[in-house]
């Protein structure tokens, strides 16, 4: 899965649109419960995933979720800002 989440990359105009959505569903799946196990599998993908969003994406699904799934998601896209997300150094 995580592969296919990386080919999306250099189509991000193309599809972040259509991200927001899987990245609401992995938010949903966090808060439902998620194995440790799996969570760890998929944090590849779901970097790759906020990779294609912009701001205006990232806004868009901060605002779609509620207080509790902030809570469980914060520390993903922390964890996404620090060691995945692109700073412009070389």
């Amino acid at each position: 899965y995580s592969k296919l989440c990386e080919l999306l990359i250099p189509h991000k105009d193309i599809f972040k649109k259509h991200v927001v959505g899987l990245i609401l569903c992995y938010i949903k799946a966090l808060s439902e419960g998620m194995s440790p196990i799996t969570k760890k599998k998929l944090m590849p993908s779901i970097y790759a995933l906020l990779d294609v969003c912009s701001d205006f994406e990232t806004r868009q699904i901060n605002a779609m979720i509620d207080v509790p799934s902030k809570t469980l998601f914060a520390p993903v896209f922390k964890s996404y800002q620090k060691f995945y997300q692109y700073h412009g150094q070389a």
